[in-house]
């Protein structure tokens, strides 16, 4: 049986998109292409709204990132709202994270978080859930604020 040779294809150049394709329309479905989303300056958002935020949040999520995003986050969950810190459960799963990400002990890092987030309550803590990691120092240091 003789064989048969097809020449191969010519090189064609490949020319990059402005956009990126959805997996879809990449992987040769019918997706129209995304539409770029405009920039957002989320240090705009008023107060309330950041607030609003938090208060979705547990205590961990805000002191390991969520108040980090830029300056008027920090400050928002910082000082101006203590009452999002009124109740503080620092025995969630989000704990898990810190055991991950820490260099040092995790029960270190978690009762340098909770006398933090006891810092800005401002004397207005009503509730404090912690587990293994809260010692009698901690709980002398809550008591005192």
């Amino acid at each position: 049986m003789p064989v048969e040779t097809v020449p191969a294809p010519a090189t064609t150049k490949i020319q990059k998109l402005p956009f990126r394709l959805p997996r879809t329309m990449a992987a040769g479905g019918d997706a129209e292409p995304a539409q770029a989303a405009p920039a957002r300056d989320w240090s705009e958002l008023p107060l309330d709204a950041i607030a609003s935020v938090f208060a979705r949040l547990d205590p961990v999520e805000i002191l390991m990132g969520a108040g980090l995003v830029c300056r008027s986050w920090l400050h928002a969950a910082a000082a101006e709202e203590p009452s999002l810190w009124r109740h503080l459960d620092m025995a969630s799963s989000h704990n898990a994270a810190v055991k991950e990400k820490s260099r040092y002990s995790y029960a270190d890092v978690l009762r340098a978080m909770a006398k933090k987030a006891v810092d800005r309550s401002a004397g207005q803590l009503e509730v404090f859930i912690g587990e293994a990691f809260v010692d009698d120092d901690l709980l002398k240091y809550i008591g005192g604020r």
